[in-house]
């Protein structure tokens, strides 16, 4: 139980990276209107295997080129930029939600873990629940032996006639 607490604590902790990483970036693009080139990098690397999307969302927020040839007129330029943030933006939001969905289900299960683990203390150990299942199948084997006595006996005493009993054993000696 230790190792699954250790990686309980282990996902919590990357958790909380990422989620330190999308504050900062999102801060940088309310900011700065851009992402820093180490941040694209970083989320980058940290995203793009199981979020390629939105890695390459936040690689397209990059920082402006200092002299663009084509470049719009600067109405054109800053709707576009405004739209591009926004996207980004609600981008980052959206993964931020899902990681806190993930905290919330990492310390439920967490919680759970430390639950069965203490359910698991009121457990008899391995070798007494095998003593127990012993004894049970043996009194109940006796049981039933004890009720066909009983339903031969009173047969008897009614005047019925008895067979003598049968003896089956299904197992081999040898």
């Amino acid at each position: 139980m230790q190792r699954v607490q250790t990686t309980l604590r282990g996902h919590q902790r990357g958790l909380a990276y990422l989620h330190a990483l999308l504050e900062n970036a999102k801060a940088e693009m309310v900011i700065d209107g851009y992402l820093s080139e180490r941040t694209i990098g970083t989320i980058y690397c940290e995203f793009g295997y199981w979020d390629y999307l939105f890695a390459v969302k936040c690689s397209l927020a990059g920082p402006p080129a200092a002299q663009a040839e084509h470049r719009p007129s600067g109405a054109a330029h800053d709707k576009e930029a405004n739209e591009k943030r926004a996207v980004v933006v609600a981008s980052i939001d959206h993964q931020l939600n899902r990681f806190n969905a993930f905290k919330d289900i990492a310390l439920k299960r967490e919680e759970l873990g430390g639950d069965a683990e203490a359910r698991s203390f009121s457990l008899p150990p391995a070798d007494a629940t095998d003593k127990l299942l012993r004894y049970e199948s043996h009194l109940d084997r006796q049981l039933y032996r004890a009720m066909d006595q009983l339903e031969r006996l009173q047969r008897q005493r009614r005047g019925e006639t008895i067979p003598p009993p049968l003896n089956v054993n299904l197992g081999s000696r040898g």
